[in-house]
């Protein structure tokens, strides 16, 4: 195979790489960003996209993200790729947070509509135990939150994605046009004239 490793990597570099990638993070944030401006789509579509993706990285059911982001882009014709790079926003060391805070949303709006015997009771030390017995009351206040802070944190995505993207692209542009004249002056002899 072309693109195979020659030496494959074991279970631990992989899980290490999860947590901490070899490459640095920086390095990792400007390949995600390279990969962003490239998308052949509109900057709408990339923006709603990650938008998109960042706002799903909210809700609990962590192994449905991708699918969730799939079909919102799929419903508002928005580009999947960058929603698929938008919920890397919902990563190892976010996503504890986001879950707590998603909960103590749901839990408030739960209290907000008098539906608080719905939820476990504060008495109760957090355990296995606890969330085998009460998972639909943890689970659901925080779903109810987690779409909450979603709808709350789509723009606060959008807005500065598009136009990153919209700059990023004309910079781009203009590097490459420059190449273009440069190139051109030089083969027809215009910089000797001048």
């Amino acid at each position: 195979m072309i693109f195979k490793r020659r030496f494959p990597q074991k279970l631990t570099d992989k899980i290490r790489n999860l947590i901490w990638p070899k490459m640095g993070i920086k390095r990792l944030v400007d390949y995600y960003k390279h990969r962003t401006i490239r998308i052949p789509a509109s900057e709408h579509s990339i923006a709603a996209g990650i938008a998109f993706g960042c706002a799903i990285s909210w809700t609990p059911p962590i192994g449905t993200h991708l699918i969730q982001c799939l079909l919102f882009s799929w419903i508002t014709r928005t580009s999947w790729v960058a929603g698929f790079i938008g919920t890397a926003f919902g990563n190892p060391w976010t996503t504890p947070f986001m879950m707590v805070l998603s909960y103590l949303v749901g839990k408030a709006l739960y209290i907000g509509f008098g539906y608080e015997h719905l939820l476990i009771e504060q008495a109760i030390p957090f355990s296995f135990e606890l969330l085998t017995k009460e998972g639909l009351k943890i689970f659901l206040p925080t779903m109810l939150g987690g779409y909450v802070l979603a709808l709350a944190t789509y723009p606060l995505f959008y807005y500065p994605a598009y136009y990153i993207i919209k700059g990023a692209r004309a910079a781009r542009r203009s590097r490459i046009q420059k190449v273009i004249h440069d190139v051109v002056d030089k083969i027809t002899g215009a910089e000797a004239d001048k």
